[in-house]
């Protein structure tokens, strides 16, 4: 038998007034053998009977049973900011954005975000702002851009086919005459955006994050800004803690993005302009549903967000393990998500996102500590076939063919190619016509596996159909899971403590160590 762990986080007010006491249920199941995750398929695997398995158990919230009327009334009751009527007049000039699709994820239809940007826009109408007067446009970022089908799916069909590509349209990260560099941040980092955001007389933006990691200014100064800001934060760093972008109280990457949104804020205050974004928290429902709706200043809007993230997308853990097993199912891979709503092909899954989606998107959902002790092991199930997307991913093609086999450490990798691979004209080429991701995106991916690589022991690819692209990405192929399991015994006993997440759906582990 395994014994079957469900946890449930506690609801809080303050995101590191976590309570770990009285919140175990622990369950008996029969059998040892799980059906788990295992890229577009799953596959069946035996663990033994001591693994302790940990599966979501928290109860949904209850939805919104308005979600336009939520969102109006947040737009006239805003947090630290001015209602939008004293915000806007007939003649000003206005400007929408809202996250890429890559962003999305299966919710309740219409989106919230399809649902928010049309009471934006029928707000603006009655405060008398002429629909010409108004821009749509979607954060990007380094992201490849969205085409008019994509669009669609986020703002509905109706919108996208009647604005059209003068008023509906990708955030460009490298179009020079429409970006706009303020100054750097305390830390000396330089602060480039989409001259929208100070040259709208209104920036208003949608924001429906997921996970902690998205929203508040984030949403501005990496969605709508360029190559020159991101790299200041999305590089490999040598020294750094490993604490977890899903952990706003202890990850040092919210401290450096409030800061780039301090300097927007100075420069918008010179003209008594200031930046409302409107966020959407979801339930855990499936499909998701609108939970809570705020709108107003990005810092102290985000802050309400992440309540309802904590609560619905927590768990609690006592206790790391030695050895953990993640199933990497790839509809949750959000650079490569096979269909959208629509049943639009999107992408394929490729050997670095398959890295990333282990190390960064598996092992780095975590709180507080990792849910695998140091010197562990991971074992990832996926078959990581050698297979790459031409169109939406051609320098992630090169990278792998003439780079990876040549230079695996990526603190290298980033400071010999990242220069090159974001300058590139093929490359910047294809990201602004070729709807690709931008040249140095596969350097970030790459980079983002530094630190979980540092910290285990090993990591064991199981079910690998080509041992040598396992062997290329930093892990150790294995034809099986049962066969990753006996090499993790062998290496660190056979009593050794096994956690098997069962992930269906994303949630962060909230680690209290032994």
């Amino acid at each position: 038998m395994i014994k079957l762990l469900c946890v449930r986080s506690e609801k809080t007010e303050k995101l590191k007034k976590i309570s770990h006491s009285d919140i175990f249920k622990v369950q008996v199941i029969v059998g040892k053998t799980l059906r788990i995750p295992y890229g577009d398929d799953t596959i069946l695997a035996e663990l033994p009977e001591r693994t302790r398995i940990i599966r979501q158990d928290i109860p949904p919230m209850h939805p919104l049973p308005d979600p336009a009327k939520a969102i109006r009334e947040a737009l006239y009751s805003p947090i630290s900011h001015k209602p939008i009527s004293e915000l806007v007049r007939p003649g000003s000039k206005i400007t929408v954005a809202f996250d890429d699709f890559l962003a999305s994820f299966p919710q309740k239809l219409p989106s919230f975000k399809e649902v928010a940007i049309k009471v934006v826009l029928e707000e603006l109408n009655k405060l008398g702002v002429d629909s010409h007067d108004i821009r749509l446009v979607c954060a990007c970022a380094l992201h490849r851009k969205s085409t008019s089908s994509e669009l669609a799916t986020i703002v509905g069909d109706d919108l996208a086919y009647r604005l059209g590509p003068n008023r509906l349209y990708n955030h460009d990260a490298e179009d020079k005459a429409n970006l706009v560099f303020l100054e750097e941040t305390r830390r000396g980092q330089e602060v480039e955006v989409n001259r929208a955001v100070t040259e709208s007389d209104q920036l208003i933006y949608v924001s429906n994050p997921q996970w902690h990691f998205g929203g508040g200014w984030k949403s501005v100064t990496v969605g709508l800004s360029s190559y020159r800001s991101i790299r200041h934060h999305h590089r490999p760093f040598p020294k750094a803690s490993g604490k977890s972008v899903m952990d706003p109280e202890r990850s040092s990457f919210f401290k450096l993005i409030n800061e780039m949104g301090e300097v927007i804020e100075k420069e918008l205050e010179k003209e008594d302009k200031r930046v409302m974004i409107i966020e959407g928290a979801m339930n855990n429902a499936d499909p998701k549903e609108l939970a809570q709706v705020v709108a107003g200043h990005p810092r102290e809007t985000h802050e309400e967000t992440l309540k309802i993230l904590q609560q619905q997308n927590v768990v609690d853990v006592k206790g790391q393990s030695d050895v953990v097993i993640f199933g990497l199912g790839n509809d949750r891979d959000p650079y490569s998500r096979t269909l959208a709503n629509n049943g639009l092909i999107m992408s394929i899954i490729n050997p670095i996102l398959v890295r990333n989606f282990g190390l960064s998107y598996s092992f780095g959902l975590f709180q507080n500590a990792p849910l695998v002790r140091k010197d562990g092991i991971i074992i990832l199930a996926h078959p990581c076939p050698n297979r790459f997307d031409m169109l939406r991913h051609p320098s992630y093609v090169e990278m792998f063919e003439k780079l990876i086999p040549q230079i695996q450490d990526p603190f290298e990798l980033w400071e010999l190619y990242a220069e090159e691979y974001a300058h590139r004209p093929e490359f910047i080429h294809k990201y602004r016509y070729g709807y690709a991701f931008h040249g140095v995106h596969p350097l970030i991916m790459w980079g983002q596996g530094a630190y979980p690589l540092k910290y285990v022991s090993k990591v064991i690819l199981a079910g690998a159909t080509d041992f040598r692209v396992a062997k290329m990405l930093g892990f150790e192929p294995s034809t099986t899971v049962e066969q990753a399991i006996a090499e993790a015994e062998k290496m660190i006993g056979k009593d050794c403590s096994i956690t098997y997440l069962d992930a269906p759906q994303t949630y962060i582990c909230n680690v209290e160590p032994n």
